[in-house]
């Protein structure tokens, strides 16, 4: 349990750094340069349940997730990202699952998170200046298979975190679209310390709007 706090505090402790240096804010996003044609393939993308927490920081530095206001977060962001992709004409759906789609999922969002971990030192790592060389060409393996359970062809992961403290909020919060081969065709991160609460619907709203707003139109 200890150790898991630690790497908690270790990892909310760089990414403040990182608001810190890029002026408060963190607005990136990267797309496989096959994405016109992937994306234009996809009609039913399902969502997978957010992985964000929200984090209060106590005046002696304690950082402590909170369970009932990381429950409300995740809901609201799953509302707002409905909505988003809604206004889009683009249908998304939540994922439903049973005992054992739960423990393939888990092996898939355990996969994911290895692959983010190199997206975001392709987003904020050296390269992040030098993107028209790099191509952001990503995957975590076929989901075909587990896609075709939930009658979709794309999945929607979204991770981050949402930290009060006695002054405000920092939120950092990441959207990927995947196609049925794995490809990574979309990734957009929003950071802030502007006071977006995901707690409040109204702010999430338009926290999702601005971390999708450089995603391209794409109809279902």
């Amino acid at each position: 349990m200890t150790g898991t706090i630690n790497k908690r505090r270790s990892v909310l402790s760089i990414i403040y750094l990182l608001l810190l240096v890029t002026g408060c804010a963190l607005d990136t996003y990267r797309m496989h340069p096959e994405f016109g044609t992937r994306a234009a393939s996809i009609k039913g993308p399902v969502l997978i349940t957010p992985d964000v927490g929200m984090y209060e920081l106590s005046s002696g530095g304690v950082v402590m997730l909170r369970d009932d206001w990381s429950r409300t977060g995740r809901k609201n962001l799953q509302n707002a990202i409905l909505g988003y992709f809604k206004d889009k004409r683009c249908k998304v759906k939540l994922i439903e699952m049973d005992s054992q789609t739960a423990k393939e999922m888990e092996e898939v969002r355990a996969l994911y998170r290895l692959v983010h971990k190199t997206m975001d030192q392709h987003a904020f790592g050296h390269h992040q200046n030098r993107s028209n060389n790099h191509r952001f060409d990503f995957s975590i393996g076929s989901l075909e298979a587990i896609l075709q359970k939930f009658d979709a062809d794309a999945m929607i992961f979204v991770t981050g975190y949402d930290q009060v403290f006695k002054n405000g909020h920092k939120a950092l919060i990441d959207l990927a679209v995947a196609d049925s081969s794995g490809n990574i065709l979309y990734y957009s991160v929003k950071g802030t310390t502007k006071g977006e609460d995901i707690r409040d619907p109204v702010s999430t709203a338009a926290l999702i709007h601005d971390l999708l707003s450089s995603f391209p139109r794409m109809e279902g």
